[in-house]
This record gives structure tokens, sequence and C-alpha cells, in this order.
């Protein structure tokens, strides 16, 4: 059978932009400070020591660029990664994501000074992708690749934070452009087009390196005897898409550079599931403890359910051990799901998440937790349970309809469960996280040297 062959006269051909905020988190923090982004040795770090003479053990978020080439760290390190004593170079500060996000506000708004809402959307925290098809002839430049050098200088006059920019013909092939040479040019821009293909797709050095492709996935492919995204363009699609289905097929297209996806398209997923994972500040072993973690967790899937007007059919429960712990199983985290009957409500997550939590855990030292709610659904009816008086059901619903209706008025802290109070309770502490990392202004309420860079704090 002839093997599929693609013609780029045929496919959608734009001037897109990936653009990419260089070491987000640790430029926020060097700007905000007054030093150089590019050359200070920061590390934004979950749970620093409060002194330097002390060992932190928290996760590493983010470093600058100054701090990966000098210690051989990635975006996602540990604090046991760095040298100790530490340098009188390097500077360890905590997170402060509310900051972040508006930073990130602030910097799309001046994308959106280039392009409408339609052709501008939000990847991450620190990705846009930009469509400037239609734009070029308003800002009087020739190229796409001019537009990204005014947005670059205007994003770095406004708020001191350097950019990156992939310039391509669809999102895919920006996003690979900035990904494999935007981030290494001196200049921070590449542009991939279609007829590049072959020099520049094909000659990604590891399969990893290739958006949407991670170890499982190319531990897959390297069974099938591809090593290479270049063999991978140049295997049997028909092949591929038997032994992986869909998911052959989409990398198949993608190593020929083939997206067919619009900013403008809003995607609806078919299933989706909601969740927390956090990493406790400490080892517990102590089950006591763990219980109130989850059932906290519980909780707060409860609340997010109800929110978003969904019930769950199934939940999940993983136990992540701590570093090098391994179970007498020769495990090294423990994972079980459940079904249950549709529900919203804390009493019946809570039963089930703990049922689950009794049935796994044997004494491990745990780091990590996560519970997820899956097989979600809109009904609007209810399984009764021929045990449980109907009135009762109607109370346990009523109790959390007015606590969430507190806690949105008044916030979390106002009113909480009792067994939050207990040792190893995590729920009052993180209410003040963002995405799971301090929000505030948590290690900078005592220095005294920011002089004129507090006001650019609060003009964000």
């Amino acid at each position: 059978m002839e093997n599929i062959q693609f013609d780029y006269a045929l496919e959608p051909s734009r001037d897109i932009l990936c653009i990419d905020c260089k070491s987000f988190y640790a430029s926020t923090e060097c700007v905000l400070r007054g030093w150089d982004p590019l050359r200070t040795e920061l590390v934004v770090m979950s749970y620093p020591s409060h002194r330097m003479d002390q060992r932190a053990s928290g996760l590493i978020l983010a470093s600058s660029p100054a701090a990966k080439r000098a210690y051989g760290i990635g975006n996602v390190s540990r604090a046991r990664d760095l040298p100790f004593p530490y340098p009188p170079s390097l500077k360890i500060v905590p997170p402060r994501m509310r900051l972040y996000m508006k930073m990130n506000q602030k910097i799309n708004r001046i994308y959106k000074s280039y392009c409408d809402e339609e052709n501008h959307h939000v990847y991450s925290v620190d990705e846009s992708f930009l469509d400037v098809t239609n734009v070029l002839k308003l800002f009087q430049v020739d190229s796409p690749f001019e537009l990204a050098r005014m947005i670059q200088r205007d994003v770095f006059c406004q708020t001191g934070i350097y950019t990156t920019v992939g310039i391509g013909d669809n999102p895919l092939l920006a996003k690979l452009a900035l990904d494999n040479a935007a981030k290494k040019n001196a200049n921070m821009k590449a542009e991939w087009r279609y007829q590049d293909v072959a020099r520049t797709i094909w000659k990604i050095p590891e399969l990893t390196d290739f958006w949407g492709i991670g170890k499982k996935q190319a531990k897959r492919l390297n069974n099938l005897g591809i090593r290479s995204i270049d063999q991978l363009a140049h295997s049997n699609y028909f092949y591929l898409k038997e032994r992986m289905g869909v998911i052959g097929a989409q990398l198949y297209a993608h190593s020929w550079g083939i997206d067919r996806s619009f900013l403008g398209e809003t995607y609806e997923p078919k299933s989706h599931s909601i969740g927390h994972q956090q990493i406790l500040p400490r080892d517990y072993d102590k089950k006591e403890e763990l219980a109130v973690v989850i059932k906290e967790m519980a909780d707060q899937i409860g609340t997010r359910l109800r929110k978003d007007g969904l019930k769950a059919e199934g939940l999940t429960l993983q136990l992540i051990f701590s570093k090098g712990y391994i179970d007498e199983g020769d495990r090294t985290y423990l994972k079980r799901h459940m079904t249950l009957e549709a529900t919203a409500q804390r009493k019946d997550l809570m039963k089930v998440a703990m049922k689950m939590f009794d049935s796994l855990y044997r004494g491990q030292v745990i780091r990590a937790v996560a519970l997820t709610a899956d097989r979600l659904t809109r009904k609007e009816y209810q399984q009764l349970d021929l045990f449980t008086p109907i009135e009762l059901i109607e109370q346990a619903k009523k109790v959390d309809e007015i606590v969430d209706r507190i806690r949105q008025r008044y916030g979390f802290k106002k009113l909480v469960y009792a067994h939050s109070l207990k040792e190893g309770g995590r729920a009052i502490e993180r209410s003040s996280l963002v995405g799971g990392h301090a929000g505030g202004l948590s290690g900078l309420e005592e220095e005294k040297n920011f002089g004129k860079n507090w006001e650019k704090l609060y003009r964000l």
C-alpha cells in the first residue's frame, strides 16, 4: 500500500508566533529586585530556608539562565541539586504566584495590542500563540520576523522580561521553532516553514525534543524501530496507525510539520477530570496525618465539582513515596481507582477516598498525594441508598451548599472542618497559595532596599 504523502500547497499557511517569556518566574523576581534576569544566579524554591547557611529541602520551580549554566540544573529540580554551602552569588527566593499571574496578564495585554482576542491563545503562564497574518501592513513591517522583534522590544521596555519567539506556518511549526532553535539563538528568534522541514524538524536530535513526545511515547516508538524524527517521517503511516492508533497517525503528520488547527477554534474535550496533587512539606508516615490531607482534598474536589455543575462517577487515589523509599513490594507509589454513584457531595467523596486509603496504606513514607475525580457527568438525578434516609441526603447537600456560599463570600479560612486543625492538615495553609505555591509577598515583606522596584510591583 502506498504511503501517505502531504502537499504543502494545500495546507494552511499563516504567520504564527509562539512567544515564550525566558525563565519567567525567575526573571520576574530579578526584574522587581533590579537585577539583570540573564546574568543573575537566582532560583525560585518552594519551602526555602530563610538562612543561607541552612540547606533547604524544597523544589526548584524556576532557575535563571545564569543559574542553569552555573549549576547544571533544569526548570524543575530539587534543593539537593544545588551545591552546599551555597555560593555567595546564588540568590534563593520563595515563589509568589499571584505576582507571576499579574505579570502574565500585563504581558498578554501587550500581545493583544498586536492582534485581537480570536488570534491570541494563552498556552501556559509563560507561553502564548499569536496569529499575525493580517496585521503586518497595519504595523508597517514586511515580515513576521520584524513584528516579532517589535513585540520583544515592547515587552522588554514595559516589563523588563526577555522573550523568545518561534515563527511558523502553523502553531506546531512555531512551537518547534521556539523550543529547538529560538531559545538557542542570540536574537532569541527562529522561523521554520514547510520548505524547511527536511533541514529543521527531521534534524531534531532526540525524539523527546519533539513537541508531544514524552519518554513513554518515545519508548513505544523505539519498540517499533523508530529512534529519530527522520525515521518517524519515513516510516509506514498505516503500520504506525495500526500499532499506535490515532496517536501514531498524528505523530506521523506532525513529523512532516502538518498541523491543521487554528487559534480561533474552540476545543471541547470528550472527557476530563478534576483533581488535586500536592507535594507535602515533609515526609508523612503517620496514618492519621495522611487521612487529614486526603479528607481535605476530597472536600476541595467536591467544591470544584459543585461549582462546575458536575458529578463524579470515579475516584483515583495515588500515594507517592519519599525519594529513594521502596516498600516491601518494591513499589515507589500506591494507586487505586474506585467507581461510585454520581455525586459531588463531600461526604460521599471522602468516604470512597478513605476506603481506598485504608486498603492501600501500610505505613509507607509518603511525600506526595494525588486525588482525582473522573468519569464526570451532568446527571440531574441521584441513585438513592436504601439504608440512608432521604432527609439525611438532602441535609448533607444543604450543608455543602451553605459551606460553598460562605467560603465564596468570606474566604476559605472563615469556615474549615475540624480535621484541618489537626496535625498534618494542609488546607488552611494551602488556601493562600496560587497553583500550589506561595501567592503573596512571602520573603519580601522585610526587604528594605527595593526603592523604586516597589512601584513596579504595584503597577502590575
